[in-house]
């Protein structure tokens, strides 16, 4: 049977809340009473989740990050979405909001991303399939669960991806940190797609040419740019307060 283990307790939550199989819930021995334990236990009984104690010494061996406090979920591995599947609903969504990540190959970036579209109800999140993160536990942890319920596809090609979006009416918009406008002056209401590169690299030549128009957030201080979890978080919500009129 393969599984993957998901570790830490608000991940653990969110994994028995979703829609993957769970079939074996790890709980270490002797841990305080706390609110969170007490509904990641309701959620495994819910489910019908096997519970076994173990001495906490036997967790930290199974555990494959020194972050689990105490709590391991093994389940399926993580069932993306399809392109096909997104793009139906987005046919039915009046004001569509995507992102997309070139490049990024960390998988905390990924974690942090993806927690970031969730939290801010971004519809997908999609990826390229080769030198990119995919989800894996390490992504499921540091999106504390985010990834669960939010819809990730894999893609063989980004570019072609952007031009199916524009044909849906999507202003597909990247960020870069030579764009003439910043985030703040550009107009992000209505169907938008934004793409995302690597803190490295950026966005590859054929993304960034495929783009509608480009983005950039103000850099005042003397470092040149800002990790890409952060940068996509400064423009989600940015475009979350425009779309919203927050």
């Amino acid at each position: 049977m393969r599984y993957e283990q998901v570790e830490g307790r608000r991940a653990v939550l969110e994994a028995l809340r979703g829609k993957r199989e769970a079939y074996e819930l790890l709980v270490a021995e002797g841990m305080q009473p706390a609110k969170i334990l007490d509904e990641i236990m309701a959620a495994a009984r819910a489910r019908r989740v096997d519970v076994t104690s173990l001495p906490r010494r036997e967790i930290d061996r199974l555990a494959s990050s020194e972050n689990h406090q105490g709590v391991i979920l093994r389940v399926e591995p993580y069932r993306y979405s399809t392109f096909k599947r997104v793009y139906q609903e987005l046919e039915k969504k009046k004001n569509p909001f995507l992102v997309l990540l070139d490049g990024v190959t960390d998988p905390r970036n990924l974690g942090n991303v993806a927690r970031t579209c969730e939290a801010a109800g971004v519809d997908a999140l999609i990826l390229p399939r080769s030198r990119a993160a995919p989800v894996t536990p390490a992504v499921f942890h540091s999106s504390s669960g985010a990834v669960e319920n939010l819809a990730i596809v894999t893609v063989p090609n980004l570019a072609s991806v952007m031009r199916e979006l524009k044909k849906l009416g999507l202003w597909v918009v990247g960020a870069d940190a030579r764009a003439e406008r910043t985030c703040f002056e550009s107009d992000l209401t209505g169907p938008l797609a934004l793409v995302m590169g690597s803190e490295g690299e950026g966005l590859h030549r054929l993304v960034r040419e495929s783009c509608d128009t480009l983005v950039r957030v103000p850099m005042l201080g003397k470092i040149s740019s800002l990790n890409v979890s952060a940068a996509a978080a400064i423009i989600i919500y940015e475009a979350l307060r425009q779309r919203e009129k927050l």
